[in-house]
């Protein structure tokens, strides 16, 4: 029947025999002799070692091509699906160009506003000669800055309207100070030392040259025309 074969089967692989001979003995009824012949020890575990090295090589194969086909496949779909695509470049060269444009734009009219604030800029002409001299400072502002600074003298200076009012005197120790005026009415600037002396209005300079005395005084008016 088929679980006898099934277990002389079995059982041959059991006991190391030939089950093709085990089966036939069956079949036919007849009987099995078998002789016992010596094998050295050693040579039967290393064909044993090799016996299950050899099964258990089988299901490594298996996997390792399971896993190399599933990396082929997933490599050729990424492959595919770039190839898909479209060029990004041309995209980017017309995103790279419109900033360039806009950049370009905004610096012309950067450059367009600096000419025109230079074309507006306040200007300063001086006339008068001697001991005083009349500053007209061309300004829309409501309020300008006076400087005064001495580089190698000492010199009493004041400014009317104006904190420095009173008077402060310029040394090496102390060779400027600033103050702040409103142009609604005239200043004046009195110099107790002219040579030496700087007076600056909104960082533009007023030329002293022709206070000729020791002592001078700058009339510093304010106009918009």
């Amino acid at each position: 029947t088929f679980y006898a074969r099934s277990f002389l089967r079995k059982y041959a692989w059991a006991v190391e025999l030939d089950e093709g001979i085990v089966l036939d003995a069956y079949d036919s009824g007849s009987m099995i002799t078998y002789e016992e012949v010596d094998v050295d020890e050693e040579d039967l575990s290393g064909r044993r070692r090799s016996n299950k090295k050899k099964t258990s090589y089988l299901p490594l194969f298996y996997f390792v091509l399971f896993a190399l086909s599933i990396l082929i496949f997933v490599t050729y779909y990424v492959w595919n699906y770039i190839q898909t695509q479209p060029s990004p470049s041309s995209a980017n060269y017309s995103v790279v160009n419109s900033t360039s444009s806009t950049i370009s734009s905004s610096s012309s009219s950067s450059s367009q506003t600096s000419s025109s604030s230079s074309t507006t800029e306040s200007t300063i002409t001086v006339s008068g000669e001697g001991n005083r001299i009349e500053a007209r400072y061309k300004t829309s502002k409501e309020t300008a800055t006076v400087q005064l600074a001495v580089s190698d003298a000492t010199s009493w200076v004041s400014v009317s309207g104006s904190e420095l009012e009173g008077g402060v005197t310029l040394s090496a120790d102390n060779k400027n100070v600033k103050t702040t005026v409103s142009t609604k009415n005239p200043v004046t600037i009195t110099l107790g030392v002219v040579k030496g002396v700087t007076v600056t209005v909104d960082n533009q300079t007023i030329d002293t040259s022709k206070l000729t005395t020791q002592t001078g005084t700058v009339t510093l008016t304010f106009t918009t025309d």
